[in-house]
C-alpha cells in the first residue's frame, strides 16, 4: 500500500529572482547621504515580491555607511561586491557606486576616483561636499563657498535650520529634483568644458539619481503590463 503523498508537495514552491538592476552604494559618511539614498522608492517601496509573482532573494538596493574617506570607500566597496556576488553571482562592477566627499584633499580623492574607475565601479563625488546636490535644488552655485555657507543657505531656502545629518532631505527635496538634475548637469557641462572636473564647486550626485529613478520607474512599468 502506498504512503500517503506529503501534502507540502503540492504547494507551489517559490521562485527567487535577483533584483533588476542591483545597486550597491558605499558612502564615505555615516548619516547625510546614507539616510537621502534611503528615501528613494526603489529602496523603500520596492517590496519583497516582484511583479510576477516571484520573490525577491535579496534587496534591491545595498547601502554601506561609514565606510572612511576616498580609498576606504572602493576598499569597503570591493570587500562587499565579492562578498555578494559569491553569495548571490550574477552582480556586475557596474552596480557598485562609490559614494565620496572631497573634505579639502584633491588628491586623496582623485586616487579614490581612479581606483574606482579601474574596478569599472561607479564614482559619484562632490566638491566640496554632498550639500552642494541639496543647494542646487534651489540655486546654480558657480563659485567655491566653505561648508559653513552651505548650512547657512540652505537654512534659509529650508525655513529651518539645517545641520550636517539633517534627516528626511529626500522627502523634503524631492519636489525640487528636476531642478536640481538639469543645475547639476549645467554645472558639470561648463565644468567639462574647461577641463575642470575635478574643481570646487562640482557634483555628479545626479547620475546616481537618475539611476536610481529610472529604475524605479521600470519597475512600475512593469506591475501596469500584469
Amino acid at each position: 500500500m502506498r504512503g500517503e503523498r506529503n501534502i507540502s508537495s503540492y504547494k507551489r514552491r517559490k521562485k527567487y529572482i535577483r533584483p533588476s538592476p542591483f545597486f550597491i552604494i558605499v558612502c564615505e559618511g555615516k548619516v547625510t547621504e546614507v539616510d537621502y539614498f534611503k528615501g528613494f522608492p526603489y529602496y523603500c517601496k520596492l517590496g519583497g515580491v516582484s511583479s510576477s509573482g516571484y520573490q525577491y532573494s535579496y534587496a534591491a538596493i545595498h547601502i554601506e555607511a561609514g565606510a572612511g574617506q576616498h580609498e576606504k570607500v572602493v576598499e569597503k566597496a570591493n570587500n562587499i561586491y565579492i562578498k555578494l556576488k559569491k553569495k548571490y553571482g550574477t552582480i556586475q562592477p557596474s552596480e557598485v557606486w562609490c559614494v565620496f566627499d572631497c573634505d579639502g584633499n584633491i588628491a586623496g580623492l582623485n586616487r579614490a576616483i581612479q581606483a574606482a574607475e579601474s574596478k569599472k565601479f561607479n564614482a559619484i563625488y562632490s566638491i566640496q561636499c554632498f550639500e552642494l546636490w541639496y543647494l542646487l535644488h534651489f540655486q546654480i552655485v558657480t563659485g567655491a563657498i566653505s561648508k559653513t555657507e552651505y548650512d547657512r543657505r540652505l537654512s534659509n531656502y529650508l525655513g529651518f535650520c539645517y545641520l550636517h545629518g539633517t534627516r528626511g532631505m529626500y522627502d523634503i527635496l524631492k519636489e525640487r529634483q528636476e531642478y536640481a538634475i538639469r543645475s547639476a548637469k549645467q554645472l558639470w557641462k561648463q565644468k567639462e568644458e574647461i577641463g575642470e572636473l575635478r574643481s570646487d564647486p562640482i557634483t555628479n550626485v545626479f547620475v546616481l539619481v537618475e539611476a536610481l529613478n529610472e529604475a524605479y520607474e521600470k519597475l512600475r512599468e512593469r506591475k501596469q503590463q500584469v
